[in-house]
């Protein structure tokens, strides 16, 4: 009360008139806060504006250029024509893939995911894109332990440690192999230690690791995988979306909405902000999991221990087995094993789909593995990567039963006329179809080629019909929903991987039996 009291003395202030004016000094304190906070956030998005400006001015030209030179003739380089015919468009795209490596993991997943809609964006850009991979140099050792410390409360260190390399590194995180070790009743004691240097501390709990792993009776230890996210990816990811964010105003202005740019890029901000929180990475691998324990164990999914578990950090268990492209690359060997593996792959896709509406969205083989258990069991597959899933429950559910009952009861054009009705639910309407006969007549065209040949996959190619049927959409004004083209880009996935396994499989067979059991649990329910 002595500093009340001589403010009041000095400034001739009241009690409550003292207290008013602490508060507006604490409430113009917290506004001019904000403000710097706002206007350092701003000159951050301003200074990315002209970095990517610089960055990205110069392909406009070079574009030019490269079409003038291919219109003449001119060529490449002679060395690399002998052996591949490459054009002046090639080698710009070359440079752009570059400059898109070089500008951040939003803009290399902006580019990823958009090679997945050809519904929105020209088949030749698409297959352009595909190219990017997510490749980056890996973040040291001394930010990973930084992340751990930082994420947990109790010392990371008691309960498991990683090796000094990491296994793999992608734009938004990387990967490490580790040991968790769970001790007996008399729990350790050991107190953390200073760091005395990146390496030796490196070697130092490798050993110590190795140590509790082989040497003592009393501790049991698990492998497990550690997925730690880069440094500064959040930033720039939030300044990156605010990048898109004056895109999408500035295409609107434009009058872009019909082409569905906005909306392209409201559902890419969604899927990488899911991408950067590994907390819904683990929810996925969870809910995976779930689906498949109470069936065969022909289907591995890693173990989340949900006390490692934070927007940076996943800790699971690592899955041993082999990468599933030894299995594909083996054309005489193993015939009993690829044809299982096609099998439980098939399976376990149609039951995702139809079964638990809940679908692994990246089933390429760099994600598969496979195995088989020392017992004697039948082949198993792990699923890895699980960040992007395709969640096909609600409205999205009651479309795809729609579509697949449609698909075996009605005729061709009526198909596509429930398209046409369906992208109502993601922004479209009937007045902004250009020409829908010609596009029911597309689609139904495209539906019997695939009834033809009885949705063999030695004789149809679904991507093709995919590509052609989203080209289809696009030209005719028609949106699709995203997870159903994310569904589709997934299935011709499988399909790919379906057909190296086995060349004459019927994936519409198998579908037959969980679609009838959708069906019947429809009823029931």
């Amino acid at each position: 009360m002595g500093f009340v009291a001589m403010a009041e003395d000095h400034y001739h202030l009241g009690l409550p008139e003292f207290w008013l004016l602490l508060a507006f000094v604490w409430l113009a304190a917290y506004f001019v806060a904000r403000f710097n906070a706002s206007l350092v956030f701003l000159l951050q998005v301003a200074g990315r504006v002209v970095e990517l400006t610089w960055l990205y001015s110069p392909l406009v030209p070079l574009l030019l250029l490269a079409k003038v030179a291919d219109s003449l003739g001119l060529p490449v380089c002679a060395a690399r024509q002998k052996r591949l015919e490459i054009t002046w468009v090639d080698r710009w795209w070359e440079v752009t893939l570059r400059k898109v490596q070089r500008s951040g993991p939003v803009f290399v997943k902006l580019g990823q995911w958009a090679a997945t809609r050809p519904d929105l964006i020209p088949e030749d850009i698409c297959h352009n894109l595909g190219r990017l991979h997510d490749a980056t140099e890996p973040h040291t050792l001394e930010h990973t332990h930084k992340v751990l410390r930082e994420a947990f409360r109790e010392p990371w260190f008691r309960t498991f440690l990683i090796e000094p390399e990491s296994i793999g590194s992608g734009c938004i995180a990387q990967v490490y192999r580790g040991r968790m070790f769970i001790p007996s009743s008399t729990s350790s004691t050991a107190k953390p230690t200073a760091t005395t240097g990146l390496v030796k501390l490196g070697t130092r709990l490798q050993r110590l690791c190795e140590g509790f792993c082989s040497g003592s009776t009393t501790t049991q230890c698990i492998q497990v995988a550690v997925k730690v996210v880069h440094p500064q990816v959040r930033r720039a990811v939030q300044v990156d979306l605010k990048v898109l964010d004056h895109l999408v105003g500035f295409s609107s202005f434009v009058g872009m909405d019909r082409l569905g740019l906005p909306l392209m890029l409201q559902q890419f901000s969604a899927f990488l902000k899911a991408q950067t929180d590994l907390r819904t990475e683990a929810q996925n691998l969870r809910r995976l999991k779930q689906q498949f324990c109470s069936r065969d164990n022909s289907i591995v999914i890693p173990e989340v221990f949900d006390q490692w578990v934070s927007r940076d950090v996943l800790v699971m268990s690592f899955e041993e087995g082999e990468p599933l492209n030894t299995l594909l690359e083996d054309p005489k060997g193993m015939e009993v094993e690829r044809l299982e593996a096609w099998r439980i792959l098939v399976d376990s896709f149609w039951a995702m789909v139809f079964r638990h509406r809940f679908v692994h969205g990246d089933l390429h083989p760099g994600n598969i593995l496979w195995r088989q258990p020392p017992d004697g069991s039948p082949v198993q597959l792990v699923l890895l990567d699980c960040g992007l899933v395709i969640d096909l429950s609600g409205d999205a559910g009651e479309d795809l039963s729609m579509m697949v009952k449609a698909f075996l009861t009605k005729s061709e054009e009526e198909v596509a006329s429930l398209l046409i009705k369906l992208s109502e639910r993601v922004g479209g309407s009937a007045e902004d179809v250009l020409d829908p006969e010609g596009f029911v007549k597309g689609i139904a065209d495209l539906i019997r080629s695939g009834k033809s040949v009885g949705f063999r996959l030695s004789k149809l190619n679904a991507g093709s019909l995919m590509g052609q049927s989203l080209l289809l959409g696009r030209k005719h004004g028609v949106r699709f929903d995203a997870r159903f083209v994310n569904l589709m880009v997934a299935m011709v996935v499988v399909q790919g991987v379906a057909l190296r396994l086995n060349g004459d499989g019927d994936i519409m067979t198998r579908m037959r039996a969980f679609l009838f059991e959708a069906a019947v649990s429809q009823l029931m329910s």
